[in-house]
């Protein structure tokens, strides 16, 4: 089994279906687009080995880490202990005094369309390769097979910390690590979207898989179709697009020229599209890390996703799913 480092930012969540259930009866819980894929990776990776349940203790059997800067706190420590118990490695994630993780709520419509309001604008994970913190990521990344990262990643970053993750992740693809990148654009993460284009094509030429939502990348580079996404992604230097559409067909396409789409399962109970897209990336990995090939894990991939997006929240029970 492969074994990935994701690196990103964690926050505390509140979720409610509307927003003056924020003040009532919100559930407190927590996520980040990175965190949910490495979630999802691992308990698709567990299930894939034996059907055990989704929690394990047992650490030796991971697959996913975490990379990403905490506080101290009693929530950044709740965090690390349900990572840890989940399987997710936590030793590359750095504590921090006096600081704490970015929070936010979260609200859902009738169709399970989500709106969000941010406070993170002092979140440690922004923190996360300062003070020599970096030469010890790059000395763990020998051990790894790959490191997945996104846009949030990247957009979270000062310019010089951003500078030194491509630097960093450069070394790593340089050295045949495996590097995966959604975009997951977030306009209002950067100064402007010439700055976010401009970091996005120093990543694509080091990427083994690209895994960009449509929506997200046509919003951006104007693109017509999810065709025309992955032949940008692929001219840029990546290997291998899979590009997520909903409800739509996930296509799929190579450097070495294998394409094609194929159709999710009809979802008819959607309650929360939260971490649909990470849950695909996540389990799509998980699967491809068991040897499954590319249209294997999509359909596996969607599987996951599916259930997700039926129930509220990020992080959900996978536990009882027969994955084909």
């Amino acid at each position: 089994m492969s074994h990935i480092a994701f690196i990103g930012e964690c926050m505390i969540e509140l979720s409610g279906s509307k927003p003056d259930a924020i003040f009532g009866a919100a559930q407190l819980g927590f996520a980040g687009d990175t965190l949910n894929a490495a979630t999802y990776m691992a308990r698709t990776s567990r299930l894939l080995a034996d059907g055990k349940a989704q929690n394990t203790n047992d650490v030796s059997a991971n697959t996913a880490s975490y990379i990403t800067a905490l506080g101290t706190d009693p929530y950044s420590n709740a965090m690390l202990l349900a990572w840890q118990q989940d399987g997710i490695g936590t030793d590359l994630v750095r504590q921090i005094d006096g600081a704490l993780p970015g929070l936010y709520a979260i609200q859902t419509d009738a169709h399970g369309e989500r709106s969000f309001s941010y406070w993170r604008a002092h979140a440690a994970a922004k923190q996360m390769l300062s003070d020599g913190h970096d030469d010890k990521i790059r000395t763990a990344f020998a051990q790894l097979d790959g490191i997945y990262l996104s846009g949030i990643t990247l957009a979270i970053l000062s310019e010089s910390d951003r500078t030194k993750m491509i630097k960093l992740v450069a070394d790593f693809a340089d050295q045949g690590g495996k590097v995966y990148f959604d975009t997951n654009h977030r306009p209002r993460l950067w100064s402007d979207s010439k700055t976010a284009i401009a970091a996005y094509k120093a990543i694509a030429p080091l990427c083994h898989t690209v895994l960009p939502t449509f929506d997200d990348d046509a919003a951006l580079f104007g693109d017509a179709s999810p065709t025309d996404t992955a032949k940008r992604w692929l001219a840029a230097g990546a290997s291998e697009v899979i590009v997520k559409s909903g409800g739509d067909p996930t296509f799929y396409a190579t450097q070495t020229g294998d394409t094609g789409s194929i159709t999710p399962p009809v979802i008819t109970d959607i309650v929360d599209t939260t971490s649909a897209g990470d849950s695909f990336n996540g389990a799509f990995l998980g699967a491809k890390s068991h040897g499954k090939t590319t249209p294997q894990a999509i359909v596996i991939a969607q599987q996951v996703a599916g259930r997700v997006i039926g129930r509220h929240g990020a992080l959900v029970d996978i536990s009882d799913l027969t994955l084909a």
